[in-house]
């Protein structure tokens, strides 16, 4: 009698293909319900990282217009912040804050410029005829961007929001020139672009689209 319960127990002692099969099942279930979760909470995560370093930028450009007495917009804008020409201004602005300021200019959302890219990282910087991009758009005088910080509070950097380049899908944080960032819910029509974006951006105000 006991060998037999014994015998039984054994035979139990593991899982049988369909039991397996079960709980791969409900494991994938799960994990698809919280993987989303999870994304949207990262994605969070690297929002307020970039709303961070926007706000140094803003503080860097303080300082800049200090020693300067103009912002890097007097003579450029986009999202090329620095070359072997502009590096005299957009350059100077880096080195104020430190050696490891370069890496504020990449949004960690980012999927276009990045940091450790070849042709686009920190590595050119500084080097003449090389490019260094942002993952961040600076206001020029021909978008209607300030000379200096002093006047009426207007958006002087953006994340870039273009077809293919978007830093974050839903719209993108926003420096303004009395050091606030806000993050701003754009359509996904919306460009960047557009000759009156910027202007929409003053007024806390995007164009819906049709």
């Amino acid at each position: 009698m006991m060998r037999g319960v014994g015998s039984f127990a054994s035979r139990r002692a593991g899982f049988s293909l369909v039991e397996l099969f079960v709980v791969t099942a409900i494991i994938g279930v799960l994990a698809a319900m919280l993987l989303p979760a999870l994304s949207r909470a990262r994605e969070k995560s690297r929002m307020a990282v970039c709303a961070s370093q926007l706000r140094q930028i803003g503080q860097v450009l303080t300082m800049y217009e200090d020693v300067y007495h103009a912002l890097p917009t007097q003579n450029f804008s986009g999202y090329l912040m620095w070359n072997g020409v502009d590096y005299v201004l957009n350059g100077q602005a880096v080195e104020m804050g430190g050696p490891q300021l370069g890496r504020i200019f990449f949004c960690p959302s980012s999927r276009v410029f990045t940091s450790d890219d070849p042709d686009t990282g920190l590595q050119n910087l500084g080097v003449a005829g090389k490019i260094t991009a942002s993952a961040y758009e600076l206001r020029g005088l021909l978008q209607g961007g300030p000379r200096t910080l002093t006047g009426n509070r207007q958006a002087l950097v953006a994340d870039l929001y273009e077809a293919g380049e978007k830093n974050h899908a839903t719209g993108g944080n926003v420096l303004y020139t009395d050091g606030s960032v806000r993050f701003m819910v754009l359509p996904a029509a919306w460009s960047l672009g557009a000759s009156n974006a910027w202007m929409q951006l003053d007024q806390d105000v995007v164009a819906r689209a049709p």
